[in-house]
């Protein structure tokens, strides 16, 4: 009987360690990932990277004033592409980048009168997937 209720609490604390889902809905069509206190989305394109900052709830966060980075690596090359406020609640950066399905963007905010926060995207590992987001 200890053994059942072992098991069961540790698979209980294995699935909330787990990475945010690709599946989480996106307003804007990018794909979402949780950064401590917010939600970022990404959004790339054609040498752009928008990033959509809302608050767990969903809510707009201001970003006015804020800064990041985009860190593009694929076939072991990176390219890093700085961001700026570029919204009411979003920052963007331009640069020379190609994805591939194996391509990793690390994305890092650094909001005013906070501490910075990262997230991990795959934009095209997730679009392969049957209830992935689109390619972006």
């Amino acid at each position: 009987m200890r053994a059942i209720v072992i098991f069961g609490l540790l698979a209980c604390l294995s699935t909330s360690a787990l990475p945010q889902s690709p599946t989480v809905p996106s307003p804007h069509g990018g794909q979402v990932r949780m950064a401590g206190p917010y939600r970022l989305e990404l959004l790339s394109r054609r040498g752009e990277i928008v990033i959509h900052v809302t608050d767990r709830a969903g809510s707009p966060v201001d970003t006015a004033g804020g800064k990041g980075k985009a860190v593009v690596h694929t076939d072991g090359r990176s390219v890093t592409i700085p961001l700026q406020a570029a919204g009411p609640s979003s920052l963007s950066g331009h640069g020379r980048y190609h994805l591939k399905h194996s391509s990793v963007i690390y994305v890092t905010v650094n909001l005013k009168h906070a501490r910075a926060h990262r997230a991990v995207f795959r934009p095209l590992a997730d679009a392969i997937e049957p209830a992935g987001d689109s390619r972006h």
